[in-house]
């Protein structure tokens, strides 16, 4: 794994002086610098300033190790350390600012939730009011076990069904020629652009559905899953196919 950290040296305060180096007779000029070792993480400071350190140049621009500091120069240092701060909140804001952006993403999270949380919850709850008032005409949006014979299919497409009417305890309804096959979660949004304007966009194969099996569904006080609506054939079709076909999960 590459990380993309950088060392570097952050001046704290700078000063020349003259002096002498330890056993040399004749001054010098010098640079004087105090700094501090930092670190950068992707451009943001990650920390520093955990230390004081000298760095003296001779007029030549050459480092100088501090082993051949004379007393004045270590003096010097000394005093030059003790009018320089560490600026802690600069090294240390790359946490802060990584600290802060991850909380505005956790909050737009929330709220992105919260939004998808209450569309999902109107959705359920236009749905079992559309059930609970079932008439021909009105259209759902549903996933497909099956095609409209009955046969086995691939994948869960999504698309419309249309109730064209009932009679006793059989729902006829056909299903939208246009499906859905790339999503894995069921959105009204995600089917609105398939809707059929008409009767050409419906198959024409009229499917019967048990209609007492979803009103049991509907009357059980104990549902919890009333965010969708698994439907079975009635009669004939039965006989041919006894699972589930179609599962209705919102309403126009």
């Amino acid at each position: 794994m590459i990380f993309f950290y950088t060392r570097y040296e952050l001046p704290l305060a700078q000063k020349f002086i003259t002096g002498k180096l330890k056993n040399d007779t004749e001054e010098q000029n010098f640079e004087l610098y105090i700094i501090t070792p930092a670190t950068k993480f992707l451009g943001l400071s990650m920390g520093g300033g955990l230390v004081k350190i000298s760095r003296l140049y001779n007029s030549k621009g050459e480092l100088i190790h501090a082993r051949k500091y004379s007393p004045e120069i270590k003096e010097e240092v000394k005093q030059l350390k003790k009018t320089c701060k560490i600026p802690y909140f600069r090294l240390w804001k790359g946490y802060l600012i990584i600290a802060t952006l991850t909380l505005i993403a956790a909050i737009i999270f929330g709220i992105n939730r919260k939004i998808e949380s209450k569309a999902y919850s109107d959705q359920n709850e236009k749905l079992n009011t559309a059930l609970h008032n079932l008439k021909a005409g009105q259209l759902y949006g549903a996933t497909f076990f099956t095609d409209e014979e009955g046969n086995s299919i691939n994948g869960l497409p999504q698309g419309w069904v249309k109730i064209e009417k009932i009679e006793g305890d059989t729902i006829f309804m056909k299903r939208s020629i246009n499906v859905v096959n790339d999503k894995a979660l069921f959105k009204m949004e995600d089917i609105e652009s398939i809707k059929p304007v008409s009767e050409n966009d419906w198959n024409p194969k009229v499917e019967k559905i048990n209609y007492s099996l979803l009103k049991d569904k509907l009357a059980d006080e104990n549902n919890t899953s009333n965010d969708r609506y698994d439907l079975t054939y009635i009669g004939a079709d039965h006989d041919k196919y006894s699972g589930v076909t179609i599962s209705l999960k919102g309403a126009e």
